[in-house]
């Protein structure tokens, strides 16, 4: 909910605060008052562009500042998490504009870029005025507000990744079809074959570079390790001393901390000698063979210029082996193998269309619901002649399916159906809109409404009319009502009045909630202007009554 707005040195606003409520709040005051200035401020909160004339004379910069209240699960709270910025209780927008035309945006003092501004508050607040272009007007929204009444997200889902698949499928197929295959048959083989003589793995590999390391360092390893064998057996009798040494401890088996010592001298002696017997084995096998040197250098450079043709490691060599034979089975093979792409791209259509068309189903019955509710919004609306129809079209596979879809209307009897972008007709259309809002807003996330004027070119009975499907709809929404008529401000929960105050060099707008009386009062000005005890009575009867629910 929009809870709070804050502006200061805005235009001819020098300081503004205003707390809002739940429920329909009408704005109203004398033409020239001021009441656009407010739509312009949420506008920029919403992420209109900014504009140094925003910026009041012989001031430095202008402030907006919104607080709002949401739950952790609103999409924009969703929104505000996966931007890194901690919502807590509120939210808090706050957009300075600089007296140069530069602004600054922040979420709960964290700078945050305009489209992510405007990607925030879109899921907040919807501002609606007599003669705007939003989605209602905009017949490619038409298939998304239908699919909404719908409720069938799981299939949407469904339908947009079998659509994928089947691009995919199709892509494949597309590709291969385009593809002239003109590598040399003989070369490719050759390749294949070249990696496959090399009979490459990571293993042979590793034992191969560490036989060449010990081949061409024979007369080191061969010095060292007979010398490490010749001072474990030989020098000073190191095994004879050792054993001699445990045989003499042996005897003194009475004294427990011997048979700990005896124990340790133990494992030293069969280690040594098992230690001396492995460095004989090495000795014993070693033997430098030039011509397997050769061998292992000859084998490591054919895996050097594999490396060097195909890929940096084993691994990589034998993917581009895959890659070659998939070629070759491609050339080989090119009928079978369109064939069977063909197939794929089939299936995979057979598939996206079954869920397509069951889509297309439970839009064309829903659509008749749709129609019907959108008339009785229209009876409500004193449009009984009007008609709605949602018309469909059949359309290349997107990923919503296979129908195109638009909404027709007709005002007037004997009127043709037309879309409902071409529908001209100011206060008529208005009313349409405000009967399709009550449907199409209770599908959304949206929860502050703000109509601006969009009562112009009414009066009576239809004012009223308007009025009372406003507070309807404000039952379930937040909803502000810029309007210049005394019967729907009489149906608004609260009352604001926009005035403007003039000096001999000065001239402000101020903007204040009245109490009971002063609405009566400005009722009675709206309708009459005038304050008469009659004029009072009519203004206060018109306000109850429009009070009752």
């Amino acid at each position: 909910m929009f809870k709070e707005i804050y502006v200061k040195n805005f235009v001819l606003i020098d300081d503004l605060h205003l707390e809002f409520s739940e429920g329909l709040s009408a704005f109203t005051g004398e033409t020239g008052a001021g009441k656009s200035l407010l739509i312009d401020a949420i506008s920029l909160l919403c992420g209109a562009r900014a504009s140094s004339e925003y910026v009041a004379i012989d001031k430095d910069y202008a402030l907006i500042e919104g607080v709002f209240t949401l739950d952790e699960k609103h999409p924009a709270a969703v929104l505000c998490e996966e931007m890194g910025i901690e919502l807590e209780d509120e939210m808090i927008v706050t957009r300075k504009i600089n007296s140069d035309g530069k602004s600054s945006i922040k979420i709960n003092q964290r700078s945050i870029p305009l489209s992510s501004l405007r990607m925030i508050m879109s899921q907040l607040i919807d501002i609606h005025s007599q003669h705007d272009t939003q989605y209602l007007l905009n017949k490619q929204y038409h298939i998304t507000l239908l699919d909404e009444y719908c409720h069938m997200e799981k299939k949407l889902d469904e339908c947009k990744k079998k659509y994928q698949s089947y691009q995919k499928a199709l892509h494949a197929y597309e590709e291969f079809q385009n593809n002239e295959l003109s590598d040399d048959l003989d070369f490719l083989r050759y390749q294949v074959n070249e990696i496959d003589q090399a009979e490459l793995s990571e293993e042979k590999l590793s034992d191969m570079n560490e036989e060449l390391n010990q081949l061409n360092n024979f007369e080191k390893l061969n010095e060292h390790l007979s010398n490490a064998y010749e001072h474990l057996t030989n020098t000073d009798k190191t095994l004879e001393n050792l054993y001699e040494a445990i045989h003499s401890l042996e005897s003194l088996k009475e004294f427990e901390w011997v048979d700990e010592l005896t124990e340790k001298l133990n494992d030293c002696y069969y280690e040594i000698e098992e230690a001396s017997s492995q460095i004989n084995d090495h000795l014993q096998h070693l033997d430098y063979d030039e011509n397997r040197v050769n061998e292992i250098n000859e084998y490591l450079f054919l895996y050097n210029n594999l490396k060097r043709k195909h890929g940096n490691s084993v691994k990589e060599i034998l993917e581009k082996r895959d890659q070659l034979m998939q070629r070759i089975e491609m050339i080989e093979n090119r009928a079978e193998m369109l064939e069977k792409l063909k197939y794929q791209v089939d299936e995979a259509y057979g598939s996206f269309e079954k869920t397509a068309l069951e889509i297309s189903a439970i839009r064309k019955e829903k659509a008749r619901l749709l129609e019907n509710e959108i008339m009785k919004e229209c009876c409500d609306l004193y449009l009984e002649k009007a008609r709605f129809e949602v018309r469909f079209e059949a359309c290349d596979a997107n990923v919503r399916g296979l129908d195109r879809v638009e909404f027709y209307v007709s005002m007037n009897p004997g009127e043709p159906l037309k879309p409902l972008c071409n529908v001209a007709s100011g206060g008529e259309l208005s009313r349409l809109m405000l009967g399709l809002k009550t449907i199409f807003t209770d599908l959304t996330s949206i929860e502050t409404i703000i109509f601006d004027e969009i009562d112009t070119g009414v009066s009576g009975k239809v004012a009223l009319a308007i009025g009372r499907k406003m507070r309807q709809i404000a039952q379930r929404h937040q909803l502000f009502a810029i309007t210049h008529l005394s019967s729907v401000a009489a149906c608004a929960h609260h009352h604001y009045v926009v005035e403007k105050t003039q000096s001999a060099d000065s001239t402000k707008t101020h903007i204040r909630e009245l109490d009971k009386e002063e609405i009566i009062a400005s009722l009675a000005l709206m309708s009459t202007n005038s304050m008469s005890e009659s004029a009072l009575m009519a203004a206060r009867e018109l306000y109850e009554s429009a009070q009752v629910k």
